[in-house]
């Protein structure tokens, strides 16, 4: 039998908005004394973004470009459900910092849902 894993939301949904240059870094914080262990991502708009995670002050996402690399993990466009990833542990009751960025030309929003394991 397969295992499955049961998420449960541990705080609001965020919007970030989306730009062609880096946003502010933004914290994402659970509801009252939970931990965050995983969080998902959605992107609904028609291009992809870049999103860059770290447990303190998020550094400037990059897009990256043929022939370089990047942190960031890049969201696929128009994503009908969001991306779980797990994101770097903090204490109960602490979060984690997220920044964004979209090709030349581009805006938008994602959103941002924290998650944990259901127990």
């Amino acid at each position: 039998m397969a295992g499955t894993t049961v998420y449960r939301y541990v705080g609001p949904t965020t919007a970030i908005a989306v730009t062609s240059t880096s946003s502010t870094a933004v914290t994402i914080t659970p509801v009252g004394n939970d931990q965050i262990n995983y969080c998902g991502f959605l992107n609904t708009n028609a291009f992809p973004v870049a999103i860059t995670i770290t447990p303190a002050s998020a550094p400037a996402a990059v897009l990256p470009a043929a022939g370089s690399s990047s942190v960031s993990i890049v969201l696929g466009v128009a994503m009908p459900s969001p991306l779980i990833v797990a994101v770097p542990p903090g204490g109960a009751g602490q979060g984690f910092s997220v920044t964004t960025i979209a090709g030349s030309g581009n805006s938008g929003t994602i959103y941002v849902s924290p998650m944990a394991d259901q127990s």
